[in-house]
């Protein structure tokens, strides 16, 4: 493909790549090979993947058979060909419908993921971006080798984060005017405020306009580190009423894999 830009030296700091079934929002169901980077410029206090959050040298693993959770240790940060083969070792012994590339947060390392990605779109591996939402401009490099995006619209109430909501309108606007099939994920907790909600489905709303293909996905908090309870039924059954008043493509849906004991 021509514009591919040329592999960084200094490589892409790699957390794991291993097989799975993806376990949220869109493409949840569907068999994925995970490239999950290390780096993450937020600290939310639901995050499952601590061991991700810092941008620095050290141990990677990678998965030797698809699912097998079998590894081989390797230092990172690897070299985009090593990454590129690593997906590609377990793309090719399970029939897998696409790459997420997660973490951290991916576009910390805009630069250097673009190389891997366009290559692993020119080898027939459509690839899934999930996002934080805040690297507007990290967005715009790797845009061009993306299939789809799936964006945490952040609450405070609910992350303790203090994300600036128009940097996160302007990342989802780029990417539908990108082209790419975009998603959004909230998180919910028993504490939510109803406001930040709204305001967040407001986002998409404006961001959407008369497009019928830009979905909410509510997905309610899987009690972790210092995250002690999930919210109730009633109130999740409540907050997406709220949602769907203002916008009418608004589902809810749970981290599956936690349900069924995935990594």
């Amino acid at each position: 493909m021509s514009g591919v830009p040329s592999p960084a030296a200094d490589g892409l700091l790699v957390s794991e790549v291993f097989s799975a079934i993806q376990g949220e929002a869109a493409l949840v169901g569907h068999r994925q090979v995970f490239l999950r980077l290390a780096g993450c410029n937020l600290r939310c206090a639901y995050c499952d993947q601590p061991e991700a959050l810092e941008p620095r040298p050290g141990p990677c693993r990678l998965e030797r058979r698809a699912g097998s959770r079998t590894w081989e240790q390797r230092d990172s940060p690897l070299g985009g060909d090593d990454v590129v083969a690593a997906v590609a070792r377990l793309w090719e012994q399970v029939p897998h419908h696409s790459v997420s590339v997660t973490g951290g947060e991916p576009l910390v390392q805009a630069r250097r993921l673009a190389p891997v990605v366009a290559a692993l779109a020119d080898a027939g591996m459509p690839v899934m971006l999930e996002t934080n939402g805040t690297f507007v401009s990290g967005l715009t490099t790797v845009a061009p080798w993306l299939a789809w995006v799936s964006l945490d619209l952040k609450l405070p109430s609910v992350d303790g984060e203090d994300v600036e909501p128009a940097t996160q309108e302007r990342f989802l606007a780029t990417a539908l005017d990108a082209g790419l099939t975009t998603w959004v994920k909230v998180v919910l907790g028993p504490a939510t405020d109803s406001g930040e909600l709204e305001r967040a489905i407001d986002t998409v709303a404006r961001c959407a306009r008369d497009r019928r293909d830009v979905e909410v996905f509510l997905q309610p908090v899987t009690p972790f580190g210092t995250v002690c309870e999930a919210p109730s039924a009633a109130r999740v059954l409540e907050l997406q009423e709220r949602a769907l008043r203002r916008y009418p493509l608004v589902r809810v849906v749970p981290q599956t894999h936690k349900a069924i004991g995935q990594l």
